[in-house]
């Protein structure tokens, strides 16, 4: 039997999905198709491009110890954003991070490649603040079935996706496309199982690392806009029916927050011995 993983958002949390995808290759069980929110997003696109789940724990990696040099602050939009706002005038500051860095990195890793190339199956989800809907992007429209408030596209590539998916509001600047402005897909939609089963694809192992953590003592406008949308988040999910055959709740560590880079491998090594303590049970399900 053929399924997909759906990949929930959660920051730096969303290393313990590589975790999984190497306990899922290591015994056989590939999934051949993928969806993914926020940090589950960046996991989805660039595992959909091709890169195996061994490449991808490098990346981890890596990101864990040089992730911080990505950030590349909006210094005259945040200059000019507590004047203006005293004075009662416009101000064209719209998050703190452009998010340009990570996008060419994500461009890198990913040849630069289209939506449309993929010949895996992927959805990766933002939320456009003009409309209101979801925007779901995968890699063909064939045989994907209409949702309210989901708008289907296959025209972006996918480090655009990827950008959009994780730009977190006021932290990262919206991802501007085809008049468009996109954000984090968690805003609407933080486990895309129900997007990847309208793609066509009905067996869905779902990974959920998107329980609020614990406030950090040192609160900063990062950590709290990221820790309001993780309540937000918790609170919505709840509410939805989603649809998914197992699902997987990694033990991740309370204080893995956004800015604790250093803990990305913890998160990393709690997926994969999530995943290898119910690997009998996925056989069983999905093979």
């Amino acid at each position: 039997m053929s399924y997909g993983i759906a990949l929930a958002g959660g920051g730096i949390r969303g290393a313990a999905h590589v975790g999984v995808l190497l306990a899922l290759e290591e015994c056989g069980m590939k999934p051949c198709a993928v969806a993914g929110t926020s940090a589950g997003g960046i996991v989805a696109g660039l595992y959909a491009c091709g890169l195996s789940a061994q490449q991808l724990r490098e990346i981890v990696l890596q990101a864990s110890r040089k992730g911080a040099l990505l950030a590349d602050p909006d210094v005259s939009g945040i200059l000019a954003l507590v004047p203006r706002l005293l004075a009662q005038k416009e101000c064209a500051c719209s998050g703190l991070l452009k998010g340009d860095r990570m996008e060419k990195c994500f461009a890198k890793l990913t040849g630069n490649r289209r939506m449309r190339d993929l010949t895996m199956r992927t959805v990766i989800p933002g939320v456009d603040l003009c409309s209101g809907l979801t925007v779901a992007c995968t890699n063909s429209l064939l045989g994907v079935r209409t949702l309210k408030n989901v708008r289907w596209t296959a025209d972006m590539r996918v480090c655009e996706a990827m950008r959009a998916t994780s730009a977190l509001p006021a932290v990262f600047q919206p991802k501007k496309i085809d008049g468009m402005y996109l954000v984090d897909g968690g805003v609407a939609d933080v486990l895309p199982v129900d997007l990847l089963v309208a793609a066509g694809v009905p067996n869905v192992l779902a990974v959920d690392v998107s329980d609020f953590y614990r406030m950090p003592e040192r609160m900063n406008i990062i950590e709290v806009a990221s820790h309001s949308l993780s309540i937000m988040e918790t609170r919505l999910r709840e509410c939805v029916t989603r649809g998914e055959k197992l699902l997987l709740n990694p033990d991740l560590p309370e204080t893995s927050g956004v800015l604790n880079l250093g803990q990305m491998p913890e998160c990393m090594e709690a997926g994969y011995q999530a995943a290898k303590e119910v690997m009998p049970q996925i056989r069983r399900i999905f093979s």
